[in-house]
């Protein structure tokens, strides 16, 4: 059953924790490596929160349907990352703020209702409803705090 305070919970969680990471992050050091594919923690954290927006998004009243037909995420996703390398830092910083306060305002908005919402995105197939898709967003955001937690991790002097 779909327990919206649990996904709110979890996305305050989750963002804390990014935030943590990033926060006091220098420009210099957001553009190092903290993956083995050369992602940055700047190209982490455009990438968190344009996923972000993307799959809560398409889940308001008010949104245009989703595109149909079949969607190359592994395009979107290169798209995504060339527009946030082009930006400074602080935009970036800025637009995950934004994105992470969107989410967590239309997560206290929303109510258990939701998880049953009919939703049909491309690149997400296996999602057939709302509650489907914050479960993606959820792990999705995990899995990338997780990288850059990391990633960033200074060493552990013995």
């Amino acid at each position: 059953m779909f327990d919206i305070e649990r996904v709110r919970t979890s996305w305050r969680n989750e963002s804390a924790a990014i935030d943590a990471v990033v926060r006091a992050m220098s420009a210099e050091a957001a553009r190092q490596p903290v993956r083995e594919d050369g992602w940055t923690a700047h190209d982490l954290l455009g990438h968190i929160a344009s996923s972000a927006y993307s799959f809560v998004h398409f889940l308001k009243p008010d949104a245009p349907p989703p595109p149909d037909g079949p969607v190359d995420i592994h395009d979107i996703n290169a798209q995504r990352l060339q527009r946030n390398r082009d930006r400074p830092w602080a935009e970036v910083l800025a637009y995950w703020q934004h994105i992470r306060d969107d989410v967590a305002a239309f997560l206290e908005a929303s109510t258990n209702d939701l998880g049953t919402q009919p939703i049909r995105l491309p690149w997400v197939p296996s999602a057939q409803n709302a509650g489907d898709v914050l479960r993606v967003l959820i792990l999705h955001t995990r899995s990338h705090r997780e990288e850059l937690v990391r990633g960033t991790a200074m060493p552990v002097e013995e």
